[in-house]
């Protein structure tokens, strides 16, 4: 008898933390799709509204159509301390105005107004030393052919700042091969805080193999008000060691022609990507090193740098993970948009 106890007992003892963990890791999976269904109903709640000002609302299916992105990177920098930055993104259509029309709002880096390459991708083509603000605004997309896209847009910048801006971007890209291709984006702008200006991007993408991906990118800012040219330039190799798993090198600099240190910031990261409990939900993290210097009094010194990011994709089945076989560049000169 007392056998069978302890049998049992013993029987117990090895299910219950299994049965624990299991359980809790349903709690935890149940928050995570609630918290997601949330966010996306929120932001569908608020183009309803939104686009009811201009008819009767009788699209309403439409609204579903609203995607984005949510991140929180607690990160801590021997430069700058620690910090928790924060990332969102919304766009929303609104049918009563024009199919091609939509919403946007997000707490983005100083340039996305310009550049919208880099909102749908975890950090690349981004410095770390990127500042946040807010954006908000309409955006106009006419189709014009399958590798040019042009759009237009006008909004709000830096919360209760106020930096109105209005900006025009028109994109293309050529297929170099069956594994690469280039793209250029180009856009005038006019906003409060910079006067008028122009920007460039380039971006090359290669498909060294199956599991290795090769990013670069540039760009290029002129504005009245910059101090000569605002430029960076970042490249990525990605090595996809898992179907959901990914770690990457990133190597960047960036700076301006005309201020005191032309050079602000040049550095070096090692970085881990992968999906996690969800296909929409993704944990960054990384380790750096890089060489600040925004004045010239400051004597450049290498500062280290590590962070994690938690990302949460919604509205959306196309959330962005380094796949060097699904972005083989197709014959006819086109891309699919990481969103």
């Amino acid at each position: 008898m007392k056998k069978i106890t302890y049998s049992i007992i013993l029987t117990l003892s090895c299910s219950l933390p299994s049965l624990a963990a299991e359980q809790e890791q349903k709690d935890d999976e149940f928050w995570l799709d609630g918290f997601r269904v949330g966010l996306g109903d929120t932001v569908d709640a608020t183009a309803l509204w939104f686009d009811g000002l201009f008819g009767d609302g009788e699209f309403e299916d439409d609204y579903h159509r609203s995607y984005g992105r949510l991140s929180v990177a607690p990160q801590w920098d021997e430069y700058d301390g620690f910090e928790v930055k924060s990332r969102f993104r919304a766009r929303v259509a609104l049918p009563n105005l024009k199919d091609n029309v939509s919403a946007f709002i997000g707490r983005v880096d100083d340039d996305e107004f310009l550049d919208e390459e880099s909102t749908g991708k975890p950090s690349v083509i981004r410095s770390p030393e990127s500042d946040r603000e807010w954006l908000v605004g309409l955006g106009f997309d006419p189709e014009i052919h399958e590798g040019h896209r042009v759009s237009y847009s006008v909004g709000i910048r830096g919360g209760l700042r106020f930096d109105t801006y209005v900006r025009a971007r028109y994109m293309t890209g050529f297929v170099i091969s069956d594994k690469q291709q280039l793209k250029f984006q180009s856009a005038a702008f006019w906003r409060d805080s910079d006067g008028f200006g122009v920007s460039q991007r380039f971006n090359y993408e290669s498909a060294l193999d199956e599991r290795w991906l090769l990013q670069w990118g540039a760009l290029g800012t002129f504005a009245e008000e910059t101090e000569g040219l605002r430029w960076s330039s970042t490249a990525r190799l990605y090595h996809l060691y898992n179907e959901d798993k990914a770690w990457a090198t990133e190597t960047w600099i960036e700076g301006q022609t005309d201020h005191e240190v032309p050079i602000s910031d040049y550095g070096l990261r090692l970085l881990n990507r992968q999906r996690y409990l969800r296909e929409w939900f993704f944990v960054e993290s990384w380790v750096g090193y890089h060489w600040p210097r925004n004045h010239l009094q400051e004597q450049r010194q290498g500062q280290w740098l590590v962070g994690i990011e938690f990302e949460v994709h919604f509205g959306t089945t196309n959330a962005y993970m380094p796949d060097a076989e699904k972005r083989k560049s197709n014959t006819n000169g086109s891309w699919s948009d990481e969103r």
